[in-house]
């Protein structure tokens, strides 16, 4: 599904340049659940959003679904995030003057998914994610734990090939952060990619293979496996460093 080769992130010109990922290669594929873990500043939500098709201001090649996505014009990778990529972020990102039931439409929106299919849609994940009693709830009036299940079911409800996860349980206590990740593990089991940027070596064991990130650098990531495969041999951890 994914596949980067040297790819390369700087702010800055010339010898003034710092740069924020250094040589990335990485490929994942179709089913898999990927944790990316490092410290502060190492690259991980630019890696995450170069992923994501947000920023294209990088060098290197990033190959998804088959298509350069460099290659691409803006509209082009527009509609290629739309139709087959769902973002989760730590903060939510719910629009605040909406209600849940309107959070959940607006993606399928952006989709120009018709009013009738549009109206299922959202009936079927309110009722999948426990969240039908709070459909006309506004976000401030939802606990944290409501407002990431809605920011998930908002990711989701347009059947993304993949999600993208940015420290999905880093505003949440435990027992929430807990269902998050089931959550997670139920949809890696019915067939959606999954990558998640965590601190948490708790919630990176959940896939099923982490990859390191410091100062930039990928820290020789593990070679991509089968979701079958995953499953059968458990979390594999990044080693040596490649530079």
């Amino acid at each position: 599904m994914i596949r980067l080769a040297r790819v390369e992130k700087a702010y800055g010109h010339g010898a003034a340049r710092t740069f924020v990922l250094r040589r990335v290669d990485l490929e994942v594929r179709e089913g898999e659940f990927v944790s990316i873990m490092g410290p502060s500043g190492a690259g991980k939500s630019t890696l995450l959003h170069i992923l994501g098709m947000l920023d294209g201001d990088f060098t290197g090649e990033y190959h998804f679904l088959d298509q350069e996505v460099r290659a691409l014009k803006p509209r082009e990778r527009a509609d290629l995030n739309r139709r087959y990529v769902g973002f989760v972020f730590q903060s939510y990102h719910l629009i605040d003057d909406l209600t849940v039931y309107e959070n959940l439409e607006v993606p399928l929106q952006y989709r120009n998914v018709a009013r009738k299919e549009r109206q299922a849609l959202v009936a079927d994940t309110l009722d999948r994610f426990g969240i039908v009693a709070k459909k006309d709830l506004y976000p401030a009036q939802l606990s944290g734990g409501q407002q990431q299940l809605v920011g998930v079911a908002r990711a989701v409800i347009g059947k993304p090939r993949l999600i993208l996860a940015d420290e999905p349980t880093g505003n949440l206590h435990s027992d929430q952060g807990r269902e998050i990740m089931d959550l997670f593990r139920r949809l890696n089991e019915a067939g959606t990619t999954i990558v998640q940027v965590t601190h948490s070596e708790q919630n990176a064991a959940r896939g099923h293979r982490i990859v390191q990130l410091r100062d930039g650098w990928v820290e020789r990531p593990a070679a991509p496996m089968s979701a079958g495969q995953a499953a059968a041999e458990g979390p594999a951890v990044a080693g040596a460093e490649t530079h």
